[in-house]
């Protein structure tokens, strides 16, 4: 025998995460950041609590100064907060913590299609059962099958993207509470572009539920911070601490998020410069001959190109543009995926992007 009779079957099957390398001079509106850099006001608070990092000391052991930070910008308790390194650190939390299952049988985590990625692959990594229920041809939920499907599988986990990572459109917040209404098991919503849609599902986490959110600081402009929150009822909160691994988050990514949101009202306008930045891209892609522009609550846009998306990807990237190729089988065949970049970077990927689709 070796390791690899030893090693989790379905990790053979998994890709690894390889986003494209840096390389000087390139558009990037592949990966959804923000692409406004932060303004030197806050590159100023920045240095200033670098200068009182304790790097000799190991950071307080569950976040809590920036959890206070969060929860007043929330409008939730500290105790009802959560932190991980990303949202997907959040994701390998709860799949840890419910994984296993009961009775001598899988766990399963239940989720739309399509969908971001990682709710699947950590599922499938920690021996879970995935349960997977199609979109609508408007990429909106399925209420009656979902529905049936949360009833006849009895997952322990059912995670909604709103705004949805890829398809960019915000779920509709009445059928996601009809869903979380005796549900038996964890019912989180997965708020990571839901700055750009200017609304939340935070009002639906109360005590004595099971109505979760997941927040992420990437999408806002903190992306190297790599800072992740699920926001739930304080009892969950705690068992799933239980499992969270001591000192996640590292002192230097507190103490400058601590920093960027105490100026809240730069925050915001970053945000609202996002918000438009994708408005003006949507409006220019709604101009060129033959894409398909769907609806985005998010800091990204998602095309349908008239010919084949392989093919547009790589004459956008031999331009100098590198946007998300999504093209396979199905609701997604000849898809791309773009950023909202500034207002130069949106104009190269129109350039690029007309004479690809010729």
């Amino acid at each position: 025998m070796s390791w690899r009779d030893h090693l989790r079957e379905a990790v053979f099957g998994l890709e690894l995460y390889r986003p494209f390398e840096y390389t000087p001079g390139l558009v990037r509106l592949d990966a959804n950041e923000c692409s406004f850099p932060l303004e030197r006001e806050d590159r100023e608070l920045m240095a200033a609590a670098l200068g009182d990092v304790l790097v000799h000391r190991y950071p307080e052991v569950s976040g809590r100064p920036l959890r206070e930070a969060l929860a007043s910008r929330w409008g939730v308790s500290p105790d009802q907060i959560i932190l991980g390194n990303g949202s997907d650190e959040i994701i390998s939390i709860l799949y840890t913590a419910f994984g296993a299952g009961r009775d001598g049988r899988p766990a399963k985590a239940l989720f739309p299609t399509p969908t971001f990625g990682t709710f699947e692959a950590a599922a499938l990594a920690r021996g879970m059962a995935c349960v997977k229920v199609p979109l609508d041809g408007r990429f909106q939920l399925d209420e009656p099958a979902l529905a049936e499907a949360m009833r006849r599988e009895a997952p322990a986990l059912a995670l909604f993207a709103t705004p949805n990572n890829p398809t960019g459109n915000r779920f509709d917040s009445a059928v996601l509470g009809r869903l979380a209404e005796g549900f038996g098991g964890v019912l989180v919503a997965d708020e990571a572009y839901a700055d750009f849609s200017g609304r939340t599902e935070l009002p639906r986490v109360r005590e004595g539920a099971s109505f979760c959110v997941m927040k992420s600081l990437s999408k806002i402009g903190f992306a190297a911070l790599r800072l992740g929150a699920l926001v739930g009822p304080r009892d969950l909160i705690a068992q799933l601490d239980k499992v969270r691994l001591p000192y996640n988050v590292n002192a230097v990514s507190i103490a400058l998020a601590r920093a960027l949101l105490a100026s809240p009202a730069r925050l915001d306008a970053r945000i609202a410069r996002v918000r438009a930045a994708r408005e003006d891209l949507a409006a220019k892609l709604e101009a060129v001959g033959g894409l398909v522009v769907y609806p985005s609550d998010a800091n990204f846009v998602l095309v349908r190109t008239p010919v084949d998306a392989r093919g547009v990807y790589e004459r956008m990237l031999a331009k100098g543009v590198l946007v998300r190729n999504l093209s396979r089988p199905g609701p997604l065949e000849n898809c791309l995926r773009i950023t909202a970049g500034t207002e130069e970077e949106n104009d190269q990927c129109l350039e690029a992007l007309r004479a690809a689709v010729q």
